[in-house]
């Protein structure tokens, strides 16, 4: 199982960038699965960024828009 670390983020009146609300940790197989575990913590949180570690020992890190699509929403059935 892999810990991925999730950080809500999103855009306050001004313009910035910032933490919505505290990081939130879930352990998955993998990245898809762990997305479709995460639930979005409020309405102003407009992107999430995700920290890893792989298997072999490798930072990884992936920035998704809120509320997240899965392919087949996006492109429809194929």
């Amino acid at each position: 199982m892999i810990t991925y670390k999730f950080v809500p983020m999103g855009r306050t009146p001004q313009g910035i960038v910032q933490r919505m609300a505290e990081p939130k940790t879930i352990e998955a197989m993998s990245l898809k699965k762990a997305i479709k575990k995460y639930s979005i913590p409020t309405e102003f949180c407009t992107f999430a960024v995700i920290y890893w570690t792989s298997r072999k020992g490798n930072e990884g890190k992936k920035v998704i828009p809120l509320p997240y699509k899965p392919r087949s929403e996006r492109k429809g059935r194929l």
